[in-house]
């Protein structure tokens, strides 16, 4: 018997915690769109999308798909080709992304909130031919039509699958003013051109890209992530065995945008894959997140921390039981120890049966590497690695896998890994590195650890530590915590000042959201107090400054970059609180 102690990457003690069905059920190796139609194919009848109480079921949604099939193929669509995509998760969208799918196209998928110069280099950098363009994001191009390079733009509309009532209401309230031409064209001529067309289906090939979605670009120029047929089959699998008390006919509510990762992967093919009815919100104000919860009172849901905090304070939810919900899944960002704790109150209160379900994972892996559910929860964890994910922690400078319990940055390897940036294989290669014994691992740029029962914990971004003139690391996340316990605080973020003294080196700074009603500035000098009387010596923050709310980026997240640029000198000698 060998004496040789395994590697947590070898060990995979996380395993224990699920069944072993899974090792008879192997991913089936098939497009996107086979795999959503083997996973339907006991349950046509079902309704798989639920749009503003317009029901589809998978069968229409499988004829609609066939049916943009046939009008991409006859605009010349082919093989290999890419489809420019600047809409919203409307079923037209739905749709067309399977329709591209189905094709073994791919959709280049891009954030119509972004600003027109970064919507324009995407499309032309892609060489698609044809743009798919929701009518109310038409503006962010129109101007610029002739200089990206489309042959067709095929204009959708959030009404086209409404009633004529609602229909008519949206149109009062919003216009387009689009001049259609024999290149501009309507989503109901788009649809006209199929007739008579019978489109082919596409080969399978495993790692042919299914679409490309795009980084936050925090750092930078935003990098195009391209997912395969493989990898987000991968997660809708490991959902399957993930979350056992799934059920078809569950609802989920759609809310994150489905041209990102999280939400093309997460959002949209695995709850239809696990046969949701499906509802979409092509454009989610958080703000109206308890009213939607209210009306259709989904059984499943995924939104990052910051959504949750607006959730709670929703007066529609005030006193009602919430006890439909079987998941309330988080990820997108870290979320802090003191929400985790209001969170887990609220749902309590609200009869919510299972506790949070926090997960881990990054656009690069396909959005999901790791789930807390049901049972397999540990408080401050993002989870154990999914059933076909391994995850470890590597010393970043040996680059040596580290045991349980030590920090290090985290990396990713398993079938839901990317095929790698579009065009930029420089990026693609920083990020995809073979180790010595030849498995390509993702390097995350997290630190955290794996627990000895297989849990995962971050603890913060290598890019976020805050590094001090005699060179020791404070991380953000361990002050965030501590500050975040406070009932007084409603959203904290921690970043890094200049030293005012020396010519290199930053210290900690906590930038803090209140509750309303509160003296600002004799909480900010108590938060300041605390932190001096809890924090070790070097990782005292020098101030405490109170917004009147911290910024988010589109995703829900704290705008760190943004915070970091603004106080970046700050005075803290003068005005520590």
């Amino acid at each position: 018997m060998s004496n040789v102690k395994l590697k947590p990457s070898e060990e995979k003690i996380w395993l224990k915690h699920v069944t072993d069905d899974y090792l008879s059920d192997p991913i089936p190796k098939c497009t996107a769109l086979e795999y959503l139609k083997k996973a339907s194919s006991e349950r046509l009848h079902h309704y798989s999308i639920n749009y503003y109480g317009n029901k589809v079921t998978y069968a229409d949604m499988f004829r609609h798909i066939d049916t943009c099939a046939n009008a991409f193929y006859a605009l010349g669509v082919r093989e290999g080709d890419i489809v420019s995509f600047l809409t919203s998760t409307i079923p037209e969208c739905i749709y067309s992304l399977y329709a591209i799918n189905k094709l073994g196209a791919t959709a280049n998928t891009i954030d119509p909130r972004m600003d027109t110069a970064a919507i324009a280099r995407m499309i032309k950098a892609s060489g698609s031919k044809i743009l798919v363009v929701v009518d109310v994001a038409f503006f962010k191009i129109a101007d610029c039509i002739d200089s990206l390079g489309q042959d067709k733009i095929v204009v959708q509309s959030a009404t086209t699958s409404l009633d004529l009532i609602k229909t008519i209401a949206i149109k009062l309230k919003v216009k387009t003013n689009i001049k259609y031409s024999d290149k501009v064209i309507r989503w109901k001529t788009f649809i006209s051109g199929g007739k008579g067309v019978n489109a082919p289906t596409a080969p399978y090939v495993g790692d042919r890209t299914v679409c490309i979605t795009y980084t936050g670009g925090t750092t930078g120029v935003p990098k195009g992530v391209m997912l395969t047929n493989d990898s987000v089959n991968a997660v809708s699998y490991n959902f399957k065995y993930a979350m056992p008390y799934y059920e078809p006919r569950d609802r989920f509510l759609g809310i994150i945008p489905v041209f990102t990762s999280y939400g093309f992967v997460c959002g949209l093919h695995m709850p239809l894959c696990l046969g949701a009815e499906f509802i979409p919100i092509p454009k989610f104000n958080p703000y109206e997140f308890g009213k939607l919860v209210k009306k259709y009172r989904p059984n499943h849901m995924i939104s990052t921390p910051a959504f949750y905090e607006m959730l709670m304070d929703s007066k529609e939810v005030k006193g009602l039981d919430l006890s439909f919900l079987t998941t309330l899944g988080s990820g997108g960002d870290t979320m802090n120890e003191g929400l985790e704790t209001r969170l887990g109150e609220f749902m309590k209160e609200h009869n919510i049966k299972y506790p949070l379900a926090q997960g881990y994972g990054l656009s690069e892996m396909s959005a999901a590497a790791s789930f807390c559910v049901n049972d397999k929860y540990r408080r401050g964890s993002v989870g154990i690695p999914s059933v076909t994910t391994i995850i470890s922690a590597f010393d970043p400078e040996t680059g040596e896998e580290l045991d349980y319990n030590q920090n290090g940055e985290i990396c990713v390897t398993g079938p839901s890994m990317m095929k790698g940036y579009f065009n930029n294989p420089e990026e693609t290669a920083n990020v995809m590195r073979t180790h010595s014994d030849g498995t390509v691992w993702i390097h995350t740029g997290d630190l955290g650890y794996i627990d000895e029962d297989g849990f995962l914990f971050i603890i913060g971004r290598i890019k976020r530590m805050i590094t001090r003139f005699d060179g020791h690391k404070v991380f953000p996340l361990t002050i965030e915590n501590m500050v975040s316990e406070r009932n007084e605080v409603r959203n904290c973020c921690v970043v890094g000042v200049d030293d005012r003294e020396r010519s290199q080196g930053q210290y900690p700074m906590v930038l803090v959201e209140l509750n309303d009603g509160l003296d600002k500035a004799a909480v900010c000098k108590a938060i300041y107090e605390d932190c001096n009387a809890r924090c070790e010596e070097r990782g005292r923050p020098v101030a405490v400054v109170a917004l009147d709310s911290i910024p988010l980026t589109n995703m829900g997240k704290n705008d760190y970059l943004t915070l970091e640029k603004q106080y970046k000198a700050y005075d803290y000698v003068s005005k520590p609180y």
